[in-house]
């Protein structure tokens, strides 16, 4: 069929003789013409998103780097925040023996000899100490902890939200409250009379009790943690990638 033949199909003129011999061929399809033929109808793979479509399709992309949280760090702020606890409900003890022996004071003055009344003064003041001394070994732990979290889940994203999973807020508010209420105790008063030891030692009564329930607070949390880290790493572990885990883990 000739090239002057109105029956000729677009694309499939035939070659044109040229003045010298040569070959004329027929410029190559333009427009949706040439991307039909250019790329071949094969049907889409179960999972696969279609060209220009965004969001995640379903299959598991391998994490940059295996995530391994230290584990040893939470079971220790575990061990310290139950010596806590402990040490906290037993200054409670102690501070009631005082006002029991300050009652009985006021009762009878000479039930109380000065040795009993020194050695409560010298166990709560003793108690008072080591139990501070573990409150700030607690924290410690925690921000070391808080810092190996932070190394290994940053970089994918998913720390603060582990943390907010874990319950952190809880545990910074009721730990500002602790403080505030013990700056506001070391501040009134002195303990020249038994009455002011026993108005002292019930104001700090509640305050180690807040504490014990801070120690309470902090186990929780530690474990609360352990749990979400190492859901995860094993997110991570079976090949889905940092955003498909954080969702999984909402």
């Amino acid at each position: 069929m000739s090239n002057d033949s109105p029956f000729a199909a677009p694309g499939n003129e035939a070659p044109v003789p040229a003045a010298d011999g040569a070959t004329l061929q027929a410029p190559p399809p333009t427009g949706p013409a040439a991307t039909a033929m250019a790329a071949p109808a094969w049907p889409a793979a179960p999972g696969a998103m279609a060209p220009g479509q965004a969001g995640y399709g379903g299959i598991p992309a391998v994490p940059p780097q295996p995530l391994r949280p230290n584990r040893v760090l939470a079971i220790l702020l575990i061990v310290v925040s139950a010596a806590y606890v402990v040490l906290c409900l037993v200054e409670i003890s102690a501070l009631a023996h005082r006002v029991s022996l300050a009652n009985q004071l006021i009762s009878d003055p000479t039930s109380v000899t000065l040795d009993q009344a020194d050695s409560a003064d010298s166990t709560v003041s003793g108690l008072s100490i080591v139990a501070l001394v573990v409150f700030f070994g607690t924290l410690v732990v925690m921000g070391i902890w808080q810092s190996s979290l932070r190394k290994t889940f940053g970089p994918t994203g998913q720390y603060q939200g582990i943390l907010r999973q874990g319950g952190y807020q809880v545990f910074r508010v009721v730990w500002l409250v602790s403080i505030a209420m013990s700056i506001f105790l070391r501040g009134g008063g002195t303990l020249d009379t038994p009455q002011d030891v026993i108005s002292h030692d019930h104001k700090y009564m509640i305050y180690f009790g807040l504490r014990a329930a801070l120690g309470v607070l902090l186990i929780f949390l530690a474990v609360r943690l352990m749990r979400v880290t190492q859901r995860a790493v094993t997110l991570a572990q079976t090949g889905y990638s940092p955003d498909a885990a954080q969702f999984l883990q909402q």
